[in-house]
């Protein structure tokens, strides 16, 4: 397969791939994501229990 050939075809299958991707709701809190903090309901949960005792609750 030629790269040309490739390039196509890997752009068309991302195209279709975007078609059933959901838009990130509420993109100012993906900092305070990546630092750890846990969010419930969309909320930041704030007590001091470790993140696998808040999913288990």
């Amino acid at each position: 397969m030629s790269r040309p050939t490739f390039l196509g075809l890997a752009f068309k299958l991302i195209e279709e791939a975007e078609k059933t991707w959901r838009r990130i709701n509420g993109p100012e809190k993906i900092k305070l994501l990546l630092e750890g903090v846990a969010f419930k309901d969309g909320e930041p949960v704030q007590d001091d229990r470790p993140v696998q005792q808040k999913l288990a609750a």
